[in-house]
């Protein structure tokens, strides 16, 4: 009987028109009918193969059926399952009518237009669906009335198990999970063409990566929306509750039907004899209770504009916050690290996150003074409970860090592998990231406010009265306004915000100890700054940003408190030390590495809640320090001031270690992480300047201001100098620990003021020739970063200093090139210096500004016949010619054109850089890869994206993004010949990259980028100098472009095909030689196919249908002959007539409103050299009603 089955199901799909629509409808109901007389008798996989049939059927027939033959159906579905049989034939082909209608992955193939899944998808959300969620709902409360009734009455032994293949629970999830079609036409537009393509290249899993949602997951299927082509129903807010419209109101926010999903999750732990609900209704009723807990929308809460949006919105709050009260206390009184707790757990965090962020992105009608009510300000003012709700959920987060501690002491105990006991790695802490993420955005929120409404004091003071009256919209006229709720609700969080700092930072300590002991586990010689390797600054920035903002609610305890910690093991860790050098203990390894390791991560909070990230002039030190700051009547007594001293204090101290055996338990990634802190907090604090603070206290100014304000900013300069000097003298091989110097010290060059006092102060001059003298002993990685920033902050010496600082590096440069005219040129030791002298060199590219641009010029027409050397003599080596391309693009990346003094330099320029590349393209024209293996090769990859990179760099650098060829930096000839150059950089791309390697993913993107620009600026010279062959290459990739998996391919593709086919429509094929014309005909016809192809049957991203319609009608006018042939071949290909005439309706609809439309009259008008391309926007209307009225025809699934 299965295979009978699916033979009735893919006969009744191919033949339907044979068969009819009444003989299809009989044939469902006897089905069906067959379904319940022997509900029992059938295993359950025919049984739901049975209901599955029955569901295809209804929906073929759907579009032919009457509106009052659906009616009837549904509601025979509705009778049944409000009888509730065992198993319910009602409710399971309910449910696979629900994924059949959605058109997503779940629905089976059917060999039928786009137009007809949309039309039954829109028919059925608009009038069905919500009676079969009705009487879904009328069951789930006759089972819970019953559960309730029989809760204390002793089971029987021969109770049986009430298994269900499917319940009313798995229609209510379905209907959760259902992306309602929007009301807007331009969305609905969208889902015609498939999901966008523009998430899909970006980001990727890892270990910080959130949580996908319970409420996401299917009970039995995996649904995977991206495979079916026709994705409907796939929802771009795959995190959020669906949009459901206005006829779901009066449901889904009545007050019973909320409470009945977190009942019935209730009665599911309390019936652990499954005599009421099956085994996993539990985890779908959490499901449903995350849906329901993000209700969001005008369409629910205020329908055409509803005066009483807000007291719904504030009913249901209410209504929510009492149930999930429930579950947070519930989840509070549990054992979190246990096996059976994960989904509740992870439920409640998620249910709780999706409440406050759906909360917060509505805007509340009500208006107070003039203004309009903040949605935290709705929620204290309207919800009771809305205080006792946030310090719940308050207590969920330390029960949280509680159970995370606990982990780590049940694994030291029973001595768990390491890979293993991470924390990090457990579902408590995961859950901990997602209230960590909606208290975040709490508290973002209130700041963002308080600076747009100009009204600082809300996040910063110690209270303030409402301010009453005001006109209003809404309930709350004078009794809130959103200054004094917001004001005492950030009082809240202040004292909620000590709680959670306490416990995490308990929870970090005891993690300190865990590492430690686990590092002992494997070698004696392991440091225990092991794990510090995968940079904890990074890992956990969400959770050390947390950290800060809870910080900052309240400042002086948190500063204070983290300054205790840090002094008090600064002093613990002197001592152990002092032990050390004294041998009074030889075993005290295990005790500094603690203290190393907590010590770590003290300096890391300190370092988040001190500073924001960024080194820009505009980075300020936080309003909450300054304000604390300036209540401390001392330096001695402002902690923020002793926490920065402390840090350089112990910095110097791991620096200065007396003996090697005392400097072999020092630990240079705390070094690491002392400069890393430093470099966040030092170039906000150092020498600031008064005038961007209203105030600012006395102590700050005294310990870090300039010399002019009385403040001692310069010796704590010096001061940092030499400990940058003790660290590449101590950590000589730790690159690291270098790298994060020399980080630090071209953040403080972005600072003008900091720099000048850098260069300013005694100490530079000697580190910087220690620097360039010892630069040999450094691990060459960091011997370009090196460069950079001396030589940055030599731009800000005095100009003889400066000189003589330039021509330092620069000999130290050349130097490394010396040998390479030696007898042998190949001998690694000369072959390893010419690759330094390469690294060197790009950093003091990078270091280019308006201050030296003059000397980095004349050492780039120095270095421009060694560079024609190394390309000839190491021809037949890799690693030179590519560091040679790379210093190539870094010149012109970072040097400005503009700045040269005449023409005459800039020609030179240009023809330097060309004969670079003739040199390079003729050692690397044989050398082509062509096998798949090399041409995935990272390293064989870089050559091309540099050379790429270079010559769109040069392009943006030369043009100025100018039109029409003509720079506005430059003569008419200088800019012809840097077009020339560039050019022939197209040319030597070509000749020098196989297409395997031009079609790697990075390499196509930023080649497509450099076609884009070269096009919009160059397209005479392209015309002019660019060979037939390479011409025919260029086409080619664009034929691959288009329809390309990657998107910003695909958008780059249309618009090189646009601004390309404007100038051949504009100037003519007749003005191009023989060959090319021939070449450009063939192309326009190719493209012209692909792209109606794509444009007409793909799974198209909408974003990209105005860009990609404005190439197909630029072609067209082109080639129109081309493209009418092209849909006549669509039409002889419909069996149908009446699809033919339809579709040759829409075609001749679309040549009258192109023939009509004023943007294809100005482009048909248009000259110049390089003419514009057509308007997209202004055909976004006519392409969007053609495309999805012949797509509905044509794409079938």
């Amino acid at each position: 009987m299965f295979f009978a089955l699916g033979g009735i199901k893919e006969s009744v799909i191919a033949s339907f028109a044979v068969l009819g629509l009444e003989e299809a409808l009989v044939l469902r109901d006897d089905l069906f009918q067959l379904a319940c007389s022997n509900s029992r008798a059938l295993e359950s996989f025919v049984l739901d193969s049975l209901c599955w049939v029955i569901a295809v059927i209804t929906k073929r027939a759907w579009v032919e059926a009457s509106e009052q033959q659906r009616a009837a159906f549904v509601k025979t579905l509705c009778e049944d399952i409000l009888q509730n049989n065992s198993p319910c034939i009602g409710i399971i082909v309910a449910t696979y009518l629900i994924d059949e209608m959605a058109g997503g992955s779940k629905c089976s193939e059917f060999n039928l237009p786009w137009e007809f899944h949309y039309s039954c998808k829109v028919s059925f959300e608009n009038t069905h669906m919500v009676c079969l969620f009705e009487a879904a709902l009328k069951v789930m409360h006759r089972k819970l009335q019953k559960s309730m009734e029989m809760r204390g009455v002793p089971h029987g032994g021969g109770r049986t198990i009430a298994y269900e293949r499917r319940s009313a629970l798995h229609i209510a999830d379905r209907v959760f999970s259902w992306p309602f079609t929007p009301q807007d036409a331009s969305h609905t537009i969208t889902t015609s063409f498939g999901h966008s393509r523009a998430s899909a290249v970006k980001g990727s899993a890892g270990k910080g990566a959130p949580r996908q949602d319970l409420g996401e997951a299917d009970d039995d299927d995996d649904d995977s929306h991206g495979n079916s082509g026709m994705a409907i129903l796939d929802n771009s807010d795959q995190n959020r509750t669906p949009l459901f419209p206005q006829q779901w109101r009066s449901l889904l926010l009545d007050n019973d039907v909320i409470n009945l999903f977190f009942s019935i999750y209730e009665a599911t732990l309390n019936d652990q004899m499954h005599a009421f609900f099956s085994p996993g209704s539990s985890y779908i009723a959490l499901q449903c209770m995350i849906q329901i807990s993000g209700l969001r929308g005008k369409g629910l809460f205020a329908p055409d504009g509803s005066k009483d949006g807000d007291s719904v919105r504030a009913q249901y709050a209410q209504v929510i916050m009492q149930n999930q009260l429930q579950v947070i206390r519930h989840v509070c009184t549990m054992d979190l690290a246990s096996d059976g707790s994960e989904d509740i757990v992870v439920a409640a965090t998620q249910m709780v996150r999706r409440f406050i962020e759906a909360q917060l992105d509505e805007q509340p009608f009500t208006v107070v003074a003039g203004k309009q009510l903040h949605p935290l300000a709705l929620l204290a003012a309207g919800v009771p409970e809305t205080l006792e709700y946030f310090n719940e959920t308050s207590k969920l987060i330390c029960s949280l860090l509680q159970a995370a501690g606990g982990i780590v002491k049940s694994d030291n105990t029973n001595f768990v592998d390491d890979d293993l006991s991470d924390v990090d790695n457990y579902f408590v802490m995961q859950a901990f990231d997602e209230l960590a993420n909606a208290w975040s955005a709490i508290i973002v929120e209130i700041y963002e406010w308080a600076y747009l409404d100009n009204e600082p004091e809300v996040a910063y003071s110690n209270g303030s009265k409402a301010t009453n009256g005001g006109d209003s919209g809404g309930l709350y006229t004078g009794q809130v306004d959103s200054r004094s709720a917001l004001t005492s609700f950030m009082q809240f969080l202040s004292t909620t915000a000590y709680m959670i700092r306490s416990q995490y930072i308990q929870l970090r300590m005891l993690m300190c100890e865990d590492s430690v002991l686990t590092s002992d586990g494997h070698s004696e010689m392991q440091a225990i700054d092991h794990g510090l390797l995968a940079k904890d600054y990074v890992v956990y920035e969400d959770q050390l940003q947390f950290f800060a903002l809870l910080a900052r609610l309240d400042i002086r305890t948190s500063v204070d408190r983290l300054h205790e910690s840090l002094r008090s093991r600064c002093s613990a860790l002197q001592s152990e030390f002092a032990r050390l050098e004294r041998a009074i203990d030889s075993g005290s390894q295990r005790t500094i590495d603690l203290l190393h390791e907590q010590i770590h991560w003290i300096v890391l909070m300190v370092g988040y809640t001190l500073a924001d990230s960024g080194t820009s002039e505009r980075v300020l030190i936080p309003r909450q320090v300054t304000k604390y700051s300036k209540t401390c009547t001392s330096t001695e007594q402002d902690h923020t001031v002793q926490a920065i001293l402390s840090m350089l204090q112990l910095l110097q101290f791991e620096l200065s270690a007396p003996s090697p055996t005392v400097a072999s338990y020092c630990s240079p990634l705390l070094a690491e992480t002392l400069f890393w802190a430093l470099r966040r907090i030092a170039p906000v604090y150092l020498l600031f300047d008064r005038s961007d603070y209203r105030e600012v206290s006395q102590s700050l100014v005294a310990a870090f201001g300039t010399t002019l304000d009385g403040g001692n900013g310069v010796a704590v300069v010096g001061g940092i100098l030499g400990l940058i000097k003790s660290a590449f003298e101590q950590w000589v091989s730790e690159e690291d620990v270098l790298q994060m110097c020399i980080d630090m010290l071209l953040a403080f060059a972005q600072r003008a003021s900091l720099a000048q006092a850098i260069t300013e102060s005694p100490l530079f001059a000697p580190l910087m020739q220690f620097l360039v003298g010892s630069m040999h002993r450094f691990p060459e990685t960091t011997h370009s970063s090196i460069v950079e920033a001396l030589a940055v902050l030599c731009c800000h010496s005095p100009s003889a200093e400066h000189e003589r600082g330039f021509a330092e590096l620069k000999s130290l440069i050349l130097g490394g090139f010396g040998q390479v005219a030696a007898a042998q040129p190949q001998d690694p030791r000369v072959i390893g210096r010419v690759l330094d002298g390469l690294d060197m060199l790009d950093g003091m590219l990078a270091a280019a500004n308006f201050r030296n641009m003059d000397m980095v010029f004349d050492m780039l027409f120095e270095v421009q016949p060694i560079f024609e050397q190394l390309l000839s003599t190491y021809a037949s080596d890799e690693s030179i010619p590519r560091k040679v391309i790379q210093a190539v693009e870094s010149a012109c990346r970072y040097v400005d054109i503009s700045s040269l003094p005449d023409n005459e330099h800039m020609i030179r320029l240009s023809r330097n850089l060309r004969s670079i590349l003739s040199i390079y393209q003729k050692t690397r024209q044989g050398q082509v890869v062509t096998s798949q293996v090399n041409a995935a090769d990272v390293e064989s990859l870089g050559d091309v994206t540099a050379l790429i990179s270079a010559i769109s760099y040069l392009v943006r650098n030369e043009m100025g993004f100018s039109p029409n060829e003509a720079s506005p930096s430059m003569c008419r000839q200088a800019s012809d010949d840097f077009g020339e150059t560039e050019v022939f950089g197209i040319y030597c791309i070509h000749t020098t990259t196989s297409p395997l390697q031009l079609s790697t993913p990075n390499v196509l993107r930023a080649y497509m980028q450099l076609l884009s620009d070269m096009v919009q600026y160059r397209t005479p010279s392209l015309i002019r100098w660019l060979p037939v062959q390479t011409w025919r290459s260029i086409l080619d990739v664009l034929v691959d472009g288009v329809d390309n998996d990657i998107y910003d391919v695909s958008r780059r593709t249309y618009e090189v095909i646009g601004k390309l086919g404007a100038f051949l429509k504009i100037n003519g094929l007749d003005v191009l030689s023989e060959e090319l014309g021939q070449l450009f005909r063939q192309g326009v016809q190719r493209l012209l196919g692909k792209l109606l192809r794509a444009l007409l049957f793909s799974t198209f991203d909408a974003e990209l249908v105005e860009s990609a319609g404005a190439a197909l009608i630029t072609l067209g006018l082109i080639d129109p002959d081309h493209l009418r042939s092209c849909f006549g071949e669509l039409f002889t290909q419909s069996d149908s007539a009446a699809f033919a005439d339809r579709l040759s309706a829409t075609f001749t609809r679309l040549n009258t409103e192109l023939e009509a439309n004023e943007a294809v009259h100005v482009f048909l008008n248009s000259a110049g050299p390089i003419p514009d391309p057509i308007d997209s926007a202004s055909l976004r209307q006519p392409l969007f009603d053609f495309l999805v009225n012949t797509r509905a025809v044509l794409r079938v699934k």
